[in-house]
């Protein structure tokens, strides 16, 4: 499924059709079925992969208990414990990227995810590059060297090649803003 494609086509709702569709797909994945026939589908102490809609990124995890409509796992990155919906399971191991290489088209919300490298120009019109931190409505905040940075996401660009900065020897955070 083109995740894209199907952003694009939305783009040209109207926001009442947006919400009807979303409580029509919010009443799809709570269905039994579903949930049965994923859970037929692993087993305890399996790898899965889910996605985190919130960090619109996707973790490794360890099945460790089956609940009715929340699956307990634990995550094999950090070893914290989590119960998440059936339907955050990745089982077909599908592409959760929306965005497309070679694309020019402005950076989304929905092309980053938490812990990604991307770079930015600052007031100055200098380039920087961090990791982002928290992804916001209309901005991304991002940890550098230097601090830690709120930027719109029209000053973003992708991070190509070259050194990453993983925030590990950061000692004092300065808190700046960019538009």
């Amino acid at each position: 499924m083109n995740y894209r494609d199907i952003l694009e086509t939305l783009s040209n709702a109207s926001a009442f059709d947006l919400y009807r569709l979303s409580c029509a797909i919010d009443r799809e994945m709570e269905r039994p079925e579903h949930i049965v026939a994923i859970q037929r589908q692993i087993r305890l102490g399996q790898v899965i992969r889910y996605f985190d809609g919130t960090e619109n990124r996707e973790y490794e995890a360890r099945v460790t208990k089956f609940g009715r409509s929340l699956l307990h796992v634990e995550r094999i990155d950090d070893g914290r414990r989590w119960r998440i919906p059936y339907y955050m399971v990745n089982l077909g191991e599908v592409d959760v990227s929306v965005s497309q290489p070679g694309n020019d088209k402005p950076i989304t919300a929905n092309d980053l995810s938490i812990g990604q490298q991307i770079g930015f120009y600052d007031k100055e019109n200098q380039e920087r590059s961090g990791v982002i931190e928290r992804i916001n409505q209309k901005s991304v905040s991002i940890r550098t060297e230097t601090g830690r940075w709120r930027v719109a996401y029209c000053y973003l660009f992708p991070v190509i090649e070259g050194d990453t900065f993983d925030g590990a020897d950061l000692i004092s955070v300065a808190d700046n803003e960019t538009a």
